[in-house]
């Protein structure tokens, strides 16, 4: 893989596709009435897919980014008519005391 991917491994997917695995087998076997031995059976798949991921050390594939730094961007308001706010920053009117547009 490459430098810095946050894709993983194929060993780590293939842990992670057994313990989907086992939620499915698990879960399909409660959907028409428990059938207790196939949920059982799903417990024991997610269990070996875990084994997996110990074996393989899934926890390995994260990447520690340094922290990001997005600009601050103005919000331009909708109600202010796309030009930002109405009355300049900070300023707020009273509906009571200003005249109705026409």
């Amino acid at each position: 893989m490459a430098q810095n991917s946050h894709a993983g491994r194929a060993s780590s997917w293939l842990a992670v596709i057994v313990i989907w695995i086992g939620f499915g087998v698990g879960g399909a076997s409660l959907v028409p009435g428990p059938k207790w031995w196939m949920f059982w059976v799903g417990v024991g798949i997610v269990v070996v897919g875990g084994v997996i991921g110990a074996a393989v050390h899934i926890f390995d594939d994260v990447i520690m980014d340094g922290p990001r730094e997005v600009p601050e961007e103005r919000h331009h308001s909708e109600l202010a008519g796309g030009r930002g706010e109405a009355n300049g920053p900070g300023i707020a009117t009273d509906p009571a005391t200003t005249r109705p547009h026409g």
